[in-house]
């Protein structure tokens, strides 16, 4: 991947000591930018209400990143542009993963922008990830988080290392394009989102965690107490007179715990949550095995379970994960099958990706539904068969 690094001269070191800027006297930028074209084509879907989706989808995403950092390196500002343009308009969209600054003690750290927090240990599910809303546009089995305004502080300590988030935005979930279907013959109507009492879009909700390290095992308890990223779905008539479904954001609490343990060759993980939205609470875990050979194959199984059964917002309910990643010398391939404990209905995905020289790389795509969709939580997010193909330029 292309960087570049540029180191500001006696210049400008000399026009901020003039300023009184002193401890800002040495500054560091580095830049990347990825420019990615992807089309992708789906197989047929089994559902009249969704006969207007086109079998094919194009996109063009710029991904850009900024870092700037002064001051010794006690001071960092970071900035990640994003935009999609897509032909048919539905999924074009401008954002920002990453826009803040950050100040660097040697125990501690303050953030404040938008910012990307990454939880988590499973492969199966990604559970105790509670505060970056995911992105459902860009397609495939991608996981894609969108920016967080927030302040973080971070507190290093021998005990563990403390989060503490507060978190004045809320940002809904994206469901356009086939990635936003759901098993439900009704089609999600985005613009019409409700909320439960309490919640919002401007309110002050508030997340931590601590994680620590005890010789072999990595752990981390969180908890988020505010809107809840994930939304349950209520039915309406949109503003053709036919019936949708529409998002609805609750305020609740969302306790996660993720665990590690190395032993051999041999790592054991888990994620596990407790949550609270209408109509009530329930529990999930996802957790198995990730077994490594040196550094070029990772074999991974686990379990996902949901306590909501059919009520659950995602497939991935009852079900065995089986799936490997073999790194090559220009590229990666990756496999994974889901196959539900109780129907055997099964969900196939493949991905492949090579280096062309220093700056492309060429990207497959692959996925297959196998069973009985009628036997899926109506509510969980459509696995469709689909065939996915990207081309990167880095700069």
């Amino acid at each position: 991947m292309g960087r570049a690094t540029i180191r500001a001269g006696l210049g400008l070191a000399a026009l901020l000591c003039g300023s009184g800027l002193a401890p800002f006297a040495v500054l560091e930028a580095q830049w990347q930018a990825t420019i990615a074209a992807r089309g992708s084509a789906f197989g047929p879907i089994d559902s009249a209400d969704h006969t207007g989706q086109a079998p094919t989808e194009a996109t063009v995403a710029l991904d850009a990143s900024l870092f700037l950092e002064w001051g010794e390196g006690r001071y960092v500002a970071r900035a990640a542009p994003f935009l999609r343009w897509d032909p048919s308009g539905e999924r074009t969209r401008a954002d920002f993963r990453e826009l803040g600054i950050s100040a660097i003690g040697e125990r501690w750290e303050i953030a404040i922008g938008m910012k990307e927090v990454v939880w988590g240990a499973a492969e199966s599910r990604r559970l105790v990830d509670l505060v970056n809303q995911r992105d459902l546009m860009g397609g495939g089995d991608a996981y894609l988080r969108m920016g967080q305004l927030m302040a973080d502080l971070t507190a290093i300590r021998s005990w563990g290392t403390i989060d503490v988030l507060v978190l004045p935005w809320f940002r809904e979930r994206t469901f356009d394009g086939h990635s936003g279907l759901l098993w439900s013959p009704l089609p999600v109507d985005a613009d019409r989102s409700v909320y439960g009492p309490g919640a919002g879009t401007w309110r002050l909700d508030w997340a931590v965690r601590w994680a620590h390290t005890l010789g072999p095992i990595d752990f981390g308890i969180s908890h988020l107490q505010g809107n809840l990223r994930e939304p349950g779905f209520v039915e309406i008539t949109d503003s053709r007179g036919r019936a949708a479904l529409a998002p609805r954001y609750d305020v609740g609490g969302q306790t996660g715990l993720d665990l590690q343990v190395a032993a051999g060759g041999l790592i054991w993980k888990l994620e596990a949550l407790t949550a609270d939205p209408q109509p009530g609470r329930y529990a999930a875990a996802a957790g198995g095995i990730e077994y490594g050979v040196g550094d070029y194959l990772a074999a991974f199984l686990e379990y996902a379970w949901d306590s909501r059964g059919r009520e659950a917002t995602t497939s991935f309910g009852d079900d065995f994960f089986v799936g490997g990643r073999l790194f090559l010398p220009d590229g990666q391939l990756s496999a994974g099958a889901y196959f539900d404990r109780r129907t055997w209905n099964t969900a196939l995905s493949v991905a492949a990706d090579w280096r062309l020289g220093s700056a492309i790389t060429v990207g497959l795509e692959a996925g297959a539904f196998l069973g009985d969709s009628s036997l899926e939580p109506p509510l969980g997010r459509r696995q469709q068969t689909r065939v996915a193909v990207t081309v990167s330029r880095y700069f």
